[in-house]
């Protein structure tokens, strides 16, 4: 799969393929196993560097500070 484009899914920022080592997230859903087809584009979840950011902290800040 390639990606030209990237779109934030958050704050709809817009970015290059290139701009992906400046901090992009990407993820795509598991495959079932055994298939061999290439991903569709639509399946692809990007983040800008900014809103990946904040989704740790969301994450982190709902963390047992306890444990």
């Amino acid at each position: 799969m390639t990606v030209d484009a990237l779109v934030c899914a958050r704050c709809r920022r817009s970015g290059t393929a290139a701009d992906v080592a400046t901090g992009w997230s990407l993820s795509v859903p598991p495959r079932p196993t055994g298939s061999t087809g290439e991903r569709a584009p639509e399946q692809l979840t990007v983040l800008c560097p900014d809103c990946a950011r904040d989704c740790l902290r969301d994450l982190e800040a709902r963390l047992d500070p306890e444990l």
